[in-house]
């Protein structure tokens, strides 16, 4: 997987591949931590993918799109910045912005603007942006790169995918964060909602713990639809992706990964962890009732 070069959680780095796979990826990317150059290299591959006109996986590196990339040259790929460092962005940008999104792309279907630094956005130019933020052209990607989301508006976070680097090592869980999400997710695979309620029973205690279980939860669901896509999940999560993937649609997989999308955004929020756990139970038997329909209009 291409994507191991950069520093992203694992769970982040699942769903990026598999969403990208399944062009289902949202309009919106937020890129925050990690060292500027990491960041801008991950929004550049990120695009390459965007605009990747080659078969397999993208970005395939050899398409003609692909060489325009690596020669900086591609016409649908817009790269913005303030004009110096800690400097607002200013809000002109912003309109040049929403006024060229809505052009055409010139060489394919996708057209993406990568804005650095965007945590330097002052009110006017992040009001500015949420306008086209709400309601993107289709075919039209966003994607943005800060130190920190909680430098952001509450209604920009809102709309965005968020993608963490790190300078740390890969992150690692507990056997009993392992064996808790695992127990979570068999019981929505075969299980009813009192299991699920149990699976849950011990987390009210530790905030760190809920959160390696949702960015577990996510792993899992992530490995299943790469597994219902043809692909192959690492081998830790091989057995419970297995069981989710062979028992639960792919709508209904879609829906669980958003839901677990939401809470972890709610857990980085410092969310009550009570309230939290009691959301987890009940966001995720909730998912259960999708159909097709529903994930269609989830992934639009």
């Amino acid at each position: 997987m291409m994507w191991q070069e950069f520093p992203l959680a694992k769970s982040d780095r699942v769903l990026l591949a598999n969403k990208i796979e399944t062009e289902t990826l949202p309009q919106t990317l937020l890129l925050e931590g990690g060292d500027p150059e990491r960041r801008s290299a991950l929004a550049d591959k990120i695009a390459e993918a965007l605009v990747c006109v080659g078969e397999g996986e993208k970005p395939c590196g050899v398409c003609r799109s692909c060489v325009k990339c690596k020669a900086e040259s591609h016409p649908d790929i817009k790269r913005f910045a303030p004009p110096k460092k800690n400097a607002a962005f200013k809000v002109e940008t912003a309109r040049e912005i929403r006024k060229d999104a809505f052009l055409v792309p010139n060489d394919g279907k996708n057209k993406v603007y990568i804005l650095e630094d965007s945590q330097n956005m002052n009110d006017s130019s992040e009001n500015a942006l949420l306008k086209i933020l709400e309601e993107p052209p289709q075919g039209v990607f966003f994607l943005l790169t800060c130190q920190s989301a909680s430098a952001m508006l509450p209604t920009i976070l809102s709309r965005a995918m968020v993608l963490r680097l790190t300078d740390e090592a890969e992150e690692e869980y507990s056997d009993e964060a392992m064996e808790i999400a695992a127990g979570i997710a068999k019981s929505l695979a075969t299980g009813t909602e009192m299991q699920t309620l149990l699976s849950t029973a011990s987390l009210e205690k530790d905030r760190d713990e809920v959160k390696d279980v949702l960015s577990l939860l996510s792993h899992f669901f992530s490995a299943a639809l790469l597994l219902r896509n043809g692909k192959s999940p690492e081998t830790a999560l091989a057995e419970t992706a297995n069981l989710l993937a062979s028992r639960l649609t792919e709508a209904k997989l879609y829906a669980l990964l958003q839901a677990t999308e939401e809470l972890e955004l709610s857990a980085k929020r410092n969310a009550n962890v009570n309230l939290l756990v009691t959301s987890l139970c009940y966001k995720l038997r909730r998912s259960m009732e999708h159909d097709s329909k529903g994930m269609k209009a989830w992934q639009k």
